[in-house]
């Protein structure tokens, strides 16, 4: 067979083109951050995770520029051999500040940091690598790398712990997990698996991409803001949120950080990240680390409009972080309301299967610090219409049957 085969039978996009309701790649002609243009129309971005509005902040557009002027648009090659700048040094070790770390090493992508961490230290003949089931695709392909003994998925604490066991120590374990899950907006109880890792003795890897910039004292992240910073072996972060740019960053101790800045192939084999984009996430951390009115603003705008969803009829899956999730079931539904939406003047996104349970499809919704009270009650009142146009579930989705449960080996061989 043709391995180009696959490529000419997928068909989906097309069909769901057809059907008017595709919701991918909708085309942005300008952006002030909260307010965005598709298609000549300005409308109120509810789907960006932006979410200290920093990206048009003076402070960070003025380092960008200068970084230009001084360093010119590009590295041209790696860290690794011609692409390291005093920039990149000096966010690393105010990363390794914020974060309560010995070091920090960063990445051009997020995504890269993640697949080249857990690839590597997820390798060995004897490790065994455990996942929670809702961890990013990063960390998932991140598995998929490491040449491990075992790998498993847990879909719970209770559930990490049962597995868990099955033998009185862990040493040779790596334990992955997100801070705060990027579609329903859960947080990890990290307490709770901090417990289970001074019983155990496993090592412990923290994908805080949504909690750096928001949880915590000035935005130090989930581990910080559940006291468990110390407990956290590796922890990551990024820059494309909370930090108004692009790339991503690892903190731990010097000798780990050293071997990965040495050995993490997804380092070592790609370009720098480009100065304006270190210059931009230096300039959003020192803000971060100073200003403390930025997380009291983003707190009180995502509190009202969570109740705002609430009192209109919509199942959030409880949670408190800027990400607003709507469930609503099926992905048809999600796509059509996402649609009517963006003609309504806002932007959202449709969560669907593998990204949640299948048959739990969500409106994902994110709020901004720089959202007005009148973006966000334009928003509710769009969705409070949506909800008398749709048959929107109000049953709690944690009621409903899920997959059933599979080995982590598995699951990576049944992804895409």
């Amino acid at each position: 067979m043709d391995i180009f085969a696959p490529c000419f039978a997928y068909h989906e996009p097309a069909l769901v083109k057809a059907a008017g309701i595709y919701p991918y790649f909708h085309t942005l002609s300008a952006s002030e951050g909260p307010v965005v243009t598709i298609e000549g129309r300005r409308v109120v971005m509810l789907g960006s995770n932006n979410y200290l509005s920093l990206t048009h902040h003076p402070d960070v557009l003025r380092a960008a520029h200068e970084a230009i002027d001084r360093y010119g648009t590009s590295c041209t090659g790696s860290r690794f051999l011609n692409g390291n700048l005093d920039l990149h040094e000096t966010l690393e070790t105010e990363l390794a500040e914020f974060t309560g770390k010995e070091a920090a090493l960063i990445f051009s992508s997020g995504f890269l940091a993640n697949l080249g961490a857990v690839g590597l230290l997820g390798t060995g003949s004897d490790v065994t690598l455990f996942s929670a089931d809702e961890n990013h695709a990063s960390l998932i392909d991140g598995a998929r790398m490491a040449r491990c003994r075992r790998a498993r998925i847990y879909h719970d604490i209770d559930d990490l712990a049962r597995q868990l066991a099955h033998q009185p120590a862990w040493p040779n374990a790596l334990v992955v997990t997100d801070g705060v899950f990027s579609m329903t907006g859960r947080v990890a109880n990290l307490k709770a698996i901090v417990d289970l890792k001074k019983q155990y003795g496993f090592r412990l890897y923290l994908d805080d991409a949504h909690g750096f910039g928001v949880l915590g004292p000035n935005g130090r992240g989930t581990a910080a803001s559940q006291g468990v910073s110390q407990d956290i072996d590796v922890a990551f972060g990024t820059f494309s949120k909370a930090f108004a740019s692009v790339g991503g960053f690892l903190a731990g101790e010097a000798p780990v950080i050293d071997y990965m800045r040495h050995k993490v192939r997804t380092l070592i084999f790609s370009a720098a990240l480009p100065p304006s984009c270190a210059a931009a996430a230096l300039a959003a951390l020192r803000l971060m680390k100073r200003d403390g009115a930025l997380f009291d603003e983003l707190r009180s705008k995502v509190e009202f409009f969570r109740q705002g969803v609430n009192a209109i009829g919509y199942h959030t899956l409880n949670s408190t972080t800027p990400i607003v999730p709507l469930f609503v079931g099926s992905e048809t539904m999600a796509f059509k309301m996402c649609r009517e939406a963006l003609e309504m003047g806002i932007f959202t996104t449709p969560a669907i299967y593998p990204a949640v349970p299948m048959g739990h499809a969500l409106i994902r919704t994110s709020v901004m610090r720089g959202h007005t009270h009148d973006h966000l009650q334009t928003a509710l009142d769009v969705l409070a219409e949506l909800k008398k146009r749709y048959p929107v579930p109000d049953v709690d989705p944690d009621t409903l049957p899920v997959a059933a449960e599979m080995d982590f080996a598995q699951y990576l061989q049944s992804q895409p």
